[in-house]
């Protein structure tokens, strides 16, 4: 009688544990296929998600729904990225990026700059300039964003997974195939300096706010921090059980999130230097994570065709 008390006590206690870690988020569903790529908008109402079922899809944030698909005629969207108003959107796909209207949902340009699929494309701060990558044909490249003129495009040689501008678009930041992040003089497209320390491919990377350090998200499982200046490995961040997919900050500069191929998401206590929590219930790779503005609400999507929304309470 106990033995069997105590076996419905396990199985009680196992459903309540997977019913409140299942419930920790909203979901949205929508997409046929796997969601590479999410951003959402400054005022922080709307949700751009890219799929690999070759949609983008714009969501009401209050409604919690889809209210527009596009379609990309036969080209997996790797990355949608909105510009400093939100009232554009970037989209990279096979070759080109597209620029959208908001407003409207219709295209403003297309862009082919790549050989392959392009895997970065994002506005700068001010939204004078376009930056996208390629890990095919190994390139950073750098656009007016007026006429989507090339401006100038770097001396990379290896695949390059994601790249950002830091805020006054002098400075491009990249990580790669090669297991480096380097800086790169966004003027005249010469390195400036490599920042080494990865034992696996370097899949994306941040800056702190006041960007003096700079964090990379890697398949070697870690998270590092890096002297912007001094290119030193000030620490790294250990937790996930496989390789490390995407990384966000809190515009306080006081947490990390990251999502892993382990299908789990932690947030970091940057001062602390430890795992602050840890989110479930993708049931496939986290390919993207974006906190929102006042870092109360984490934003993620996955490879299992879903977008999450998750309360992390650090607004509280």
């Amino acid at each position: 009688m106990n033995s069997r008390c105590s076996l419905f006590l396990l199985i009680f206690l196992f459903s309540a544990a997977f019913h409140a870690q299942d419930s920790s988020s909203v979901v949205l569903n929508g997409h046929s296929g796997p969601v590479n790529s999410i951003d959402i908008s400054p005022d922080g109402k709307t949700l751009l998600s890219g799929s690999k079922d070759e949609t983008i899809r714009i969501w009401n944030l209050d409604k919690r729904i889809s209210e527009k698909t596009i379609n990309t005629k036969g080209s997996s969207v790797k990355r949608v990225c909105f510009n400093s108003n939100g009232t554009k959107f970037l989209a990279a796909l096979y070759c080109v990026f597209e620029e959208y209207d908001l407003k409207t949902f219709k295209k403003r340009s297309s862009k082919k700059i790549h050989t392959s699929f392009v895997e970065t494309c994002l506005y700068s701060a001010d939204d004078n300039y376009i930056l996208t990558s390629s890990w095919r044909d190994n390139t950073l490249v750098i656009c007016k964003a007026k006429n989507l003129k090339k401006y100038v495009q770097t001396t990379e040689v290896y695949w390059v997974d994601n790249a950002i501008f830091n805020k006054s678009a002098s400075l491009v930041f990249s990580g790669g195939h090669d297991n480096l992040v380097k800086m790169w003089d966004a003027a005249t497209g010469g390195m400036i300096r490599s920042y080494a320390g990865h034992e696996d491919w370097v899949y994306d990377i941040c800056l702190s706010p006041d960007e003096k350090m700079l964090y990379s998200a890697s398949f070697d499982k870690t998270v590092k921090a890096w002297d912007l200046n001094s290119g030193k490995n000030i620490f790294t961040l250990k937790g996930h059980t496989e390789g490390i997919v995407c990384i966000d900050i809190t515009a306080d500069g006081r947490y990390l999130a990251t999502g892993s191929s382990d299908k789990d998401i932690i947030i970091w206590d940057i001062a602390g230097r430890k795992e602050l929590k840890r989110l479930k219930g993708h049931e496939g790779a986290v390919m993207d994570v974006q906190f929102s503005t006042d870092g109360g609400t984490l934003y993620s999507c996955s490879i299992d065709k879903t977008i999450r929304i998750w309360k992390t309470g650090l607004n509280g």
